[in-house]
C-alpha cells in the first residue's frame, strides 16, 4: 500500500456533458469531458464523548481503560508482567476478509486501516453523574 492512500481516500470520475454553440441559425454541440480528482483526508481527528452516568460501570470502567492505554500501565502479575492494551476492542483488533492472493491464500486487514476510525487514545471524555463525587474518588474506579 502506499504510504499517501494510508492517509487519503481518493477517487477518480469523468463528467461528460455538451456545450452548445449558435453559429449562423445552425446549433452545434460540442462533447466536453472534465476529469476530477477527489481526495478525501482519512486522519479522523479527535473525539469528545458525553457519558451520562460517568461514575457508574460502563463509564467508569471505560474512561479507565482509555486512560491505562494512554498512560501505558502495567502490573505485576504471578504468570508475569500485564500490561494495558486493546485486545479486545473491535475496532482495534478486528480484520475483516479482503479475498484471496495470488497464491489462493485469505488476506486479512485490520478495520482501523480500512475504515476511518477515530483511535481509542484520541477520545476526550467529559460527562456527568448524579453522584457528587469526583470521577477520580469513586468506589468502583481503580486507583494506581
Amino acid at each position: 500500500m502506499e504510504a499517501a492512500a494510508q492517509f487519503f481516500d481518493e477517487s477518480r470520475d469523468v463528467y461528460r456533458t455538451t456545450r452548445v454553440s449558435r453559429e449562423g441559425g445552425i446549433l452545434k454541440v460540442h462533447p466536453t469531458t472534465t476529469r476530477f480528482t477527489f481526495r478525501t483526508v482519512r486522519r479522523v481527528p479527535r473525539l469528545g464523548v458525553m457519558l451520562v452516568g460517568w461514575g457508574g460501570n460502563n463509564g467508569s470502567t471505560l474512561t479507565t481503560a482509555v486512560l491505562a492505554n494512554q498512560l501505558l500501565l502495567y502490573w505485576p502479575t504471578r504468570s508475569g508482567r500485564k500490561e494495558a492494551n486493546y485486545y479486545g476492542s473491535l475496532t482495534q483488533a478486528g480484520t475483516l476478509s479482503l479475498g484471496l492472493d495470488a497464491e489462493g491464500q485469505e488476506v486479512f486487514v485490520p478495520f482501523s486501516v480500512l475504515l476511518p476510525m477515530v483511535a481509542p487514545n484520541d477520545l476526550v471524555f467529559d460527562g456527568w453523574d448524579i453522584s457528587s463525587l469526583n470521577l477520580a474518588e469513586e468506589p468502583q474506579m481503580p486507583t494506581t
